[in-house]
């Protein structure tokens, strides 16, 4: 009996070992945390430590739903608190609540909640701006970013630069982490051809690897040396760190974006905007989903599964979407799942289109005679070499110099 009851000692242990071996080789489709400090935003700091320096100023504060602290507090009540009196608010695309998928044709409303009035940047011009701040001694900044050049936030942050330069008026960035600023920089630099005012405005690489607070030094060092600028810096902030690594709550920074997880797919999805197939909106997976009526689930999973994009998985799904393109049709594709690790999202959203591009139903979008890709790209080389059936890397290779150029600039505005 006792032999028995030491050879069922020894089976379980050996189980044990083989359950935790197995489970540290499998993927991680939750993207878990490591154990850090938690990080205080640029509000929390500025509430903290320089609000009272601006006792009694009026402001001007650029901001939307985002803009909230550790505990959720909104900026425009904490800013409030301190006694600034602000005097309007500029919200920019998807709106001060971060509901609206369609642009708002209004350039302002009042909001008898904030008891304020607030404007629409997607209709404001530099010059509208310049006229709107006579009114205020500050102008404060506080979205959180998503370290893309397409994502027209950081053009929001270069229009009020613009509108600032040779002003008096001190801008305020209040930063906030970059949540894919682990990944580090990627792309091509913004060829001016392909400048649109609100994806491709500001002059970086795709990907500038840069939190808010940094990206408006770097514009202002480089572009706008008349701005008076205040950098409000973070705490406890890393680099690498991932956004759940921060302990900071995810707030969707626009609709679509509802997860930490949909954030970092999305940075190698949206250059599919620029073609024929849906990228999930109007879905409960936005950016997780792709596919379009005309591909086969299995097929494309299959094919996509087989090129071992590091990184990255893919299920067969249909799916139906309640808006945006194919609204109302079946769409055959994948669910992507990012299991972990470094990538290069160039890499990614190469491969896929590549790979999609074998359907003869495949198309380039365009829009007023111009491909949509190549002002997401902010250059037409993407698209070219796609076309020609060059491989990824040779692309890279294309745009390794201008990428070099940027980070060597770049790096001179780095707070972290």
């Amino acid at each position: 009996m006792m032999n028995s009851g030491r050879n069922y000692c020894v089976a379980a242990l050996l189980l044990a070992v083989m359950v935790v071996a197995s489970c540290g080789r499998q993927v991680n489709y939750n993207v878990p945390p490591r154990k850090y400090k938690r990080v205080y935003t640029g509000l929390e700091n500025f509430i903290e430590n320089d609000a009272k320096k601006y006792r009694g100023k009026r402001a001007a504060v650029v901001t939307n739903h985002s803009g909230v602290d550790y505990h959720l507090r909104t900026n425009i009540d904490l800013i409030r608190s301190r006694g600034i009196e602000i005097a309007l608010v500029l919200a920019p695309e998807h709106g001060l609540y971060g509901y609206q998928n369609e642009y708002d044709s209004r350039l302002c409303q009042s909001d008898d909640g904030l008891n304020a009035i607030v404007y629409n940047m997607h209709h404001c011009t530099p010059a509208t701006l310049r006229y709107l701040f006579r009114v205020v001694d500050i102008v404060i900044f506080d979205i959180q970013d998503m370290g893309l050049r397409c994502y027209t936030y950081i053009s929001s942050l270069k229009m009020v630069m613009d509108a600032l330069c040779g002003s008096s008026i001190e801008l305020i960035v209040l930063d906030r982490p970059n949540p894919i600023g682990f990944l580090g920089a990627d792309g091509p630099f913004l060829n001016r051809d392909f400048y649109s005012r609100h994806v491709s405005a500001f002059p970086a690489t795709f990907m500038y690897n840069m939190t808010i607070g940094e990206a408006a030094a770097y514009y202002r060092g480089e572009f706008a040396k008349d701005v008076k600028l205040c950098v409000v810096p973070l705490k406890n902030y890393r680099r690498d760190l991932m956004y759940n690594e921060s302990m900071l709550p995810w707030i969707p920074p626009s609709p679509n974006l509802p997860t930490y997880e949909s954030s970092i797919v999305y940075a190698s999805i949206v250059f599919m905007e620029g073609i024929n197939i849906s990228v999930g909106r109007g879905t409960t997976k936005p950016f997780e989903y792709i596919g379009a009526p005309w591909l086969d689930p299995a097929v494309l999973c299959d094919g996509l599964n087989r090129l071992g994009i590091k990184n990255f998985k893919f299920r067969p799904i249909y799916f139906n979407p309640t808006f945006s393109k194919y609204k109302g049709e079946r769409c055959g594709g994948v669910q992507i799942f990012y299991v972990g690790g470094e990538f290069s999202p160039l890499e990614v959203s190469y491969a896929i289109i590549s790979h999609l591009k074998k359907w003869p139903w495949f198309r380039w979008e365009q829009y007023g005679g111009q491909y949509s890709v190549d002002f997401l790209a902010g250059t037409d080389l993407f698209r070219k070499s796609i076309d020609a059936g060059r491989p990824s890397r040779q692309f890279q290779e294309d745009i390794k110099d201008e990428m070099k150029d940027f980070n060597r600039v770049r790096s001179k505005y780095l707070i972290y």
